[in-house]
């Protein structure tokens, strides 16, 4: 048998290790040749997909733009990338296995979006939850009670990071423990609104972040609508909670029907403000949301499979009686040994996390079964 020496016995090795960095360095560079296009003073996403087209790939298509210009969209593109790597976020190319598929379905996709967190966190099934930054106590109360069980059902938590109905909805999928993406009109490193920092970086660390701009941008007028057109693409179903009119969650809603996305709506009171454009949307071609349920059998998922939740305390005192029967405040409490303002204190708390619900006239009835 013949024997090999060391160097032969190396070289296939070598050779591998050759052609795998050879590989990584060509997805480095094709990484870098996209953020570098998308750079270049007047070239859109639009403009970008067409330079893509005429020339098959960002390094023949940045060679047909003038030389000072492509010069400066490279060192553009390197300062991005250091401000990724220093933030840990990371740049997603369009057509890459990293990029979110479902936003090739835009005819504007971004051909490079920038991420911070678990990109399996914006895996289907997906629901886009929003509404009004002025959002009213009710629809807060729903959006929580929607992100809740969507988020206990296994269904991804959608909205644009706002004040009002989107950080409701962000907030109550993480108090679940379950998966939340949110999409921002900023830069990853830029905290906006202020009030939301907390928030913004719990979702980095336990959701995902996802953004059309580089590090360090604060965003402007037009780049919060721009968004929207993401959120209503990465969901299978887009619920407007609460919207007056002219709010950008109606922006979603167009973007959602034109991808052949269902699009749905929570009623609300005809004399309020901020309710008016999403009211409207129920007399077009939104299923009206009734109960949590609703949104669940919209997205074809039986929550009861995944809503068995343990009761301690309070709470397990306040199911048992009404479990015996009791149907209002006043009954719970005093089944329960609370207090009125105690029982509606943990009802309320209990319909937040989507296990009791409460009729027209006040009686409080179990949406789940808990054990």
């Amino acid at each position: 048998m013949r024997s090999f020496s060391p160097d032969e016995v190396a070289a296939p090795l070598t050779s591998v290790s050759t052609e795998a960095a050879q590989s990584m360095q060509t997805h480095l560079q094709a990484r870098r040749d996209v953020i570098a296009l998308r750079q270049v003073a007047g070239l859109g996403d639009v403009g970008v997909a067409r330079l893509l087209s005429l020339h098959g790939n960002a390094t023949r298509a940045l060679m047909s733009v003038a030389s000072e210009r492509r010069d400066q969209a490279w060192r553009d593109a390197d300062r991005i990338l250091a401000d990724l790597q220093r933030i840990g976020g990371e740049a997603l190319v369009a057509g890459s296995d990293r990029y979110p598929a479902r936003l090739l379905e835009l005819s504007d996709a971004p051909p490079v979006l920038y991420a911070k967190g678990t990109l399996a966190s914006a895996h289907p099934p997906a629901v886009a939850i929003v509404g009004t930054r002025a959002a009213s106590a009710y629809g807060l109360r729903v959006a929580r009670a929607i992100a809740t069980a969507c988020a206990r059902a296994g269904v991804t938590i959608i909205s644009g990071l706002a004040r009002g109905i989107d950080g409701a909805a962000h907030e109550a999928a993480l108090a679940a423990g379950g998966r939340t993406v949110a999409v921002l009109g900023t830069g990853l490193d830029v905290h906006y609104p202020r009030a939301h920092r907390t928030l913004q970086e719990r979702i980095a660390r336990d959701g995902l972040l996802l953004t059309e701009q580089k590090p360090g941008d604060t965003g402007h007028g037009g780049t919060f609508p721009r968004r929207n057109r993401l959120i209503a693409a990465l969901a299978d179903l887009t619920v407007v909670v609460e919207a007056g009119k002219g709010s950008g969650a109606l922006i979603t809603a167009d973007h959602a029907l034109e991808l052949n996305r269902t699009v749905a709506c929570v009623p609300n009171a005809i004399d309020q403000v901020s309710s008016l454009g999403s009211n409207a949307l129920l007399k077009m071609h939104a299923e009206p949301i009734l109960a949590v349920d609703d949104v669940l059998a919209l997205l074809r998922i039986d929550r009861s499979v995944s809503t068995h939740v343990a009761l301690d305390g309070d709470a397990a005192r306040c199911w048992d009686a009404l479990k015996q029967g009791a149907r209002d405040i006043d009954q719970v409490a005093a089944a329960a040994q609370l207090r009125p303002r105690e029982a509606a204190a943990v009802l309320s708390a209990l319909e937040i996390d989507g296990l009791v619900h409460f009729g027209p006239s006040g009686q409080v009835h179990p949406s789940v079964s808990v054990s």
